[in-house]
């Protein structure tokens, strides 16, 4: 399958990476990220978001990096910034309600900005006045997915202008799905392992990030019914609460159970 990338900066599913057609000694790096994301998937725990964003910037050209939840254009939940410019454009987005981290939301496909000298205002008419301001020269973002739920974005940031390479396209998509199950893996407790300098996990609205993160187990099992079902994720979600209402259990026990693959929806078709 070949790259590309639209005028509007967009991956397209026309456009995604054949991570097999590049040349060996990319794919060996690439391959060396690949490990190193595994392990972190593997070995989970709450600082995960911290050494995903830190392996990107260890091994892609980027310069900065972020992880943030989302269940909607204005709703998020900052996980983990590698310093405060990046932090700060991810919040200026949110604050604003446009720029690439919600178009990716939105949109639940890669944004992906080579020069933002060159990036129309009429795009993102206050959020690229505003990050043209920043060290910031090109971006990178990739939302958080599993089948028709997405949970968030990952954000890169480098300070040059320039487009990924096809291998460092495919290291960046590897690690946003590394963030998305590992994210579906973090325990319920987890508990603030944000650093003393600010740049860790952060409290939105008074609540730590564990305190929303078996929402994550909610998306998941939504995603799951809605394909046994062939409904929407607006009809999936409805059917969970159903059933935790009517047999007097929590949301997240159902939803366990689904994502256990101990309870099923197959029978409830419309």
């Amino acid at each position: 399958m070949g790259h590309g990338i639209g005028e509007s900066g967009v991956l397209t599913p026309a456009h995604w990476v054949d991570c097999a057609a590049v040349g060996m000694a990319d794919m060996t790096e690439l391959q060396a990220l690949e490990r190193r994301l595994g392990e972190i998937v593997v070995a989970g725990g709450t600082d995960a978001p911290q050494r995903i964003c830190e392996a990107c910037v260890a091994a892609l050209p980027v310069d900065r990096a972020a992880l943030t939840l989302m269940s909607g254009a204005d709703r998020q939940q900052p996980l983990w910034a590698s310093d405060t410019v990046a932090r700060a454009l991810d919040e200026l987005q949110f604050s604003l309600g446009e720029g690439p981290c919600v178009e990716a939301f939105v949109g639940r496909r890669p944004v992906l900005v080579p020069d933002l000298t060159e990036t129309g205002d009429d795009r993102w008419p206050m959020f690229a006045a505003a990050a043209r301001r920043t060290p910031v020269r090109a971006l990178f973002v990739l939302p958080l997915q599993a089948g028709a739920i997405t949970i968030g974005v990952l954000d890169l940031y480098r300070d040059t202008p320039g487009m990924l390479k096809p291998d460092e396209l495919c290291g960046a998509l590897r690690a946003a799905d590394a963030a998305m199950w590992t994210l579906l893996g973090l325990e319920e407790n987890a508990t603030n392992h944000g650093e003393a300098d600010g740049h860790g996990p952060t409290s939105v609205d008074g609540q730590q990030p564990g305190s929303e993160l078996h929402r994550l187990e909610v998306y998941q099992a939504t995603g799951m019914i809605l394909e046994q079902m062939q409904v929407t994720a607006e009809v999936a979600l409805s059917a969970l609460r159903a059933n935790a209402f009517a047999n007097d259990r929590t949301i997240l026990e159902v939803a366990r159970d689904v994502v256990a693959r101990r309870l099923r929806f197959d029978k409830e078709k419309p």
